[in-house]
């Protein structure tokens, strides 16, 4: 199709250019032979361009996070081969490769596909990976069938096939009524609700990080689950009618959302129902009151959690950084196999936990990854720190978040004294104000800068948010102050401290520590 001369460069893109590529065509062309606008539209096939002329970033699409030992074995190989025997956790709950050559991305994408996983949607203006928690299918106070939904979302050719939105759309199916799905970060966002012994799903919308931070309200009260599907088709035309295709920072749902209002987005809803003559829509209940109640992340350092199905539990491995070599995931594979169910699951925390372990294996399961040098505890507190690729191979980054992790991760992560007295903490490192690593919703959230020096060159350095939360209504973290890259473990340290120094009692979470105090106030103590 022809695009319209008033159309930006990139709705036009979308028009001209057929985001089904053939990679093995690619893979024989001279990489100046590709134009700007083609690289752009790679990511619609989950590949993206890295900062090193022909070396690409590949990442794959796995629904709710779940992978096979099969699926992961292959993904292992593929990594080995083309990838620098590395892969990277991503914070919505999937795999992806770099540093792939461009003769070798269509072996990644046809070798995935032979396992089932594909690459389709990894990322563009499109509804990416549908997300939930890691505890779907397994966790103890889960409600209905999360993955159920989820797949249903994936699989969906109406869905799926929507690759012309005006912006990202992400969608977030949760197991309960807990923070862990980060329900109210994303465009949709659905939270199961129990009435009579009947599983129904509260629905919400209009979340988005980025630059401009929105957290999601809440729509209906009660969607029967038989209508969960024609809900999200109907939100996703919403987004494609009315989203903004004039200016791309104000492109995403999120402000549709919060320029319609939460009654008024819910009765666009109804009406695209209507129109697609969706029966059964009286069951619908608006919500009383567009505030959220999300519950408060219900797993918080545990490295054993027990599983809804009697007589097995999840057991939980950091990845440091997210990166992790092949013969680590080998290692990881192996012994889901021996000891557990051959499940692997992505958390957004970028770490891996193994399913159904028959509890008689528990011990050995985790003694034997001790042995092989992973580590099962530190999760939510000083050693789970999360962070984006930074600028070795992202365009957008102003800072080495990588740099500032592990910085921070040798200055608190093997300080168990300290760890415990600080309790459950979430840090996020950002490299720019597109919050790929979430540093909104953190506990303490640092996002790239530079400062202009007087020689005409730059410092690094990194502005500090404190006070996130994604339970009950949410609060993105408010600013709080700057610091070098040199000095963000005197930085961060100082606030840990004076958390410590003022804090009502021994069992204060820092976010309610935060909230307590409030903004002014933790200034004054760290100034």
């Amino acid at each position: 199709m022809k695009a319209q001369p008033d159309l930006t460069q990139v709705e036009k893109d979308k028009l001209e250019i057929n985001p089904d590529f053939d990679f093995r065509e690619i893979a024989k062309r001279p990489f100046e032979d590709i134009s700007p606008n083609e690289l752009a539209m790679f990511k619609w096939s989950g590949v993206y361009h890295q900062l090193q002329p022909s070396f690409f970033m590949i990442r794959v699409v796995t629904p709710g996070g779940r992978m096979t030992t099969q699926q992961f074995n292959r993904a292992v190989d593929l990594g080995e081969k083309y990838a620098q025997d590395e892969m990277c956790i991503t914070t919505r709950q999937t795999l992806q490769y770099h540093w792939i050559r461009q003769e070798d991305i269509y072996k990644i994408i046809e070798g995935m596909a032979e396992v089932g996983i594909t690459t389709k949607n990894g990322c563009g203006d499109v509804p990416r990976n549908i997300i939930g928690d890691s505890l779907a299918g397994a966790g103890p106070n889960q409600l209905g069938d999360s993955l159920k939904l989820i797949r249903w979302m994936a699989d969906d050719d109406e869905i799926q096939n929507q690759r012309n939105l005006p912006r990202k759309h992400k969608i977030s199916v949760a197991s309960s009524n807990d923070a862990l799905a980060q329900t109210l970060m994303n465009c949709q966002g659905w939270v199961p609700v129990e009435r009579d012994g009947v599983v129904g799903w509260k629905y919400h919308a209009g979340g988005g990080l980025g630059a401009r931070p929105y957290l999601a309200k809440l729509i209906f009260d009660w969607v029967p689950e038989e209508l969960v599907l024609d809900v999200t088709r109907a939100a996703i035309e919403v987004f494609r009618r009315h989203g903004d295709r004039r200016k791309r920072t104000h492109s995403r749902l999120k402000v549709v959302v919060d320029q319609m209002g939460a009654k008024k987005f819910g009765d666009v809803l109804i009406e695209i129902l209507k129109e697609k003559d969706v029966q059964g829509l009286d069951a619908i209940e608006f919500s009383k009151d567009p505030v959220p109640t999300i519950g408060r992340m219900s797993i918080n350092g545990e490295e054993v959690i027990p599983q809804q199905e009697a007589g097995k539990s999840i057991v939980r491995i950091l990845i440091p950084r997210s990166e992790i070599k092949t013969t680590e995931s080998r290692i990881i594979s192996k012994l889901a196999d021996e000891f557990g169910g051959g499940i692997l699951m992505f958390t957004n925390r970028q770490n891996i936990e193994l399913h159904d372990v028959p509890n008689e294996n528990v011990e050995k399961l985790i003694a034997a990854l001790h042995e092989a040098g992973f580590r099962t505890d530190g999760h939510e507190h000083l050693p789970d720190i999360v962070a984006c690729v930074g600028i070795t191979m992202c365009k957008m980054a102003v800072s080495d978040s990588p740099d500032a992790y592990h910085r921070l991760y040798a200055a608190l992560a093997n300080d168990e004294t300290y760890s415990k007295a600080i309790g459950t903490l979430r840090i996020n490192i950002t490299g720019c104000p597109n919050n790929c690593a979430h540093g909104w919703i953190a506990d303490i959230g640092l996002r790239g800068t530079r400062t202009r020096n007087a020689d005409g060159g730059s410092t690094e350095g990194y502005s500090i948010f404190v006070g996130g939360k994604l339970s009950e209504a949410g609060k993105i973290a408010e600013y709080l102050c700057d610091t070098t890259a040199e000095k963000i473990v005197p930085a961060v340290k100082k606030i840990l401290d004076t958390y410590l120094a003022h804090r009502e009692s021994g069992s204060e979470l820092f976010v309610d520590f935060c909230e307590r105090v409030g903004i002014e106030s933790f200034k004054k103590f760290v100034k």
